[in-house]
């Protein structure tokens, strides 16, 4: 990756102090920003697989700024099962982070999900 190990490390840490939030809701600003982030640094690789979760996060950041936040929880899920494949192959310092990231988008998503199978049982 043609990306410094340090900024790869500080991109990382923001994501996981985002996705640690309270009320995700509440950083969506920062959110917002730190995808950008991670699309210009992953497209920046040059790696298939990278371009792969670059075009995952384009995706999230539009159903970010929509209305509807059902797809949400999918996209998050195929983000964390692309990161989880990566685990195993990543460099060790990156190893515990990528697996709690993969960790944490997993369970912003079943909470996702949770709130709306929820909200559609209130509604029948």
């Amino acid at each position: 990756m043609s990306v410094s190990h340090s900024a790869s490390a500080d991109q990382l840490e923001a994501t996981l102090r985002i996705l640690r939030s309270e009320d995700v809701t509440q950083v969506l600003p920062r959110a917002t920003e730190n995808i950008d982030g991670w699309i210009q640094m992953l497209r920046a690789s040059g790696e298939t697989a990278h371009a792969t979760i670059a075009a995952d996060l384009v995706r999230l950041k539009g159903f970010l700024a929509g209305t509807d936040p059902n797809p949400i929880s999918d996209v998050l899920q195929t983000l964390a099962e692309h990161i989880h494949s990566f685990v195993d192959d990543a460099n060790p310092r990156f190893i515990e982070s990528l697996d709690q990231l993969s960790k944490q988008l997993t369970d912003v998503a079943r909470n996702l999900q949770t709130a709306r199978d929820a909200q559609q049982e209130q509604l029948s």
